[in-house]
């Protein structure tokens, strides 16, 4: 079954059209990245797909049903959002932000405990786990909001879909290796991800698939071997670039010139 299908779908909730016919499908276990300019829509679209932002027009599709046919404890058993912020002011520990992603769930305590020790792990907070997420950096902080939707969606397999946008920002390079492994992990087990990132190099080892958007619009849907052309990222980017094989993986390189 698709767990994502977009069938002509726009979106225009202040008047003027934030989106306009985007048709994608996404299966179980695959990896869909949306890259494009700022303002392009990448956020609109994960903001759509999340219910924030209402459907225009269209069809927009979870596991073959809308959003208005899912009771709420179930969606949120299976599908997990994070922002590119997330406000948090509360005195809570890294331990209790990171377990608020079972809240949902009805596992029981043995469970829970396990998963969130493999979160902490794979985010690579163990050593956080009683510190105050209010004292924390801001690297420290976007892993402990990564971890809390890891925790959300770690057990979701087939079937589930993890939104994240812009995944690694405020991450260094070992960091943000972690929140990648952590991501293949998930859709090793069926879990689908969309990710919205600017990193288009990062994105080209990770995606299965990539969408490019501009001005509300897909301007390319394939994958990153293919949409990731010096001709597509000119007319998108308005850049001049280098799309290599990279030396030693099976995906493209993108320099600038």
């Amino acid at each position: 079954m698709t767990v994502l299908q977009l069938d002509n779908a726009s979106a225009a909730p202040w008047g003027s059209p934030l989106l306009e016919h985007i048709s994608l499908a996404l299966e179980p276990g695959k990896v869909l990245g949306l890259v494009g300019p700022n303002g392009a829509g990448k956020s609109s679209l994960l903001r759509l797909i999340a219910g924030d932002i209402p459907l225009a027009s269209g069809a927009l599709l979870l596991n073959g049903k809308s959003r208005a046919d899912w009771p709420r404890r179930q969606l949120a058993r299976r599908f997990a959002y994070l922002p590119q912020m997330s406000l948090l002011n509360f005195p809570y520990t890294v331990e209790e932000v990171v377990g608020l992603g079972r809240m949902p769930h009805d596992t029981g305590l043995s469970t829970d405990e396990s998963i969130l020790r493999e979160v902490l792990a794979a985010t690579d907070i163990s050593q956080l786990r009683q510190r105050l997420y209010t004292r924390l950096s801001g690297g420290e902080k976007q892993r402990v909001q990564l971890a809390r939707v890891f925790c959300q969606i770690w057990d979701a397999g087939s079937g589930g879909l993890l939104l994240l946008d812009e995944p690694s920002t405020a991450l260094d390079l070992s960091h943000q290796q972690l929140v990648l492994d952590a991501v293949r992990h998930l859709a090793a087990g069926g879990c689908a991800v969309v990710l919205a990132i600017h990193d288009l190099n990062l994105v080209a080892g990770l995606a299965d698939s990539i969408a490019i958007l501009r001005d509300g619009r897909l301007a390319a849907l394939g994958s990153p071997g293919t949409v990731f052309s010096e001709q597509i990222l000119r007319e998108v980017f308005n850049i001049e670039v280098l799309v290599q094989r990279h030396p030693h993986r099976d995906q493209p390189l993108i320099i600038n010139r």
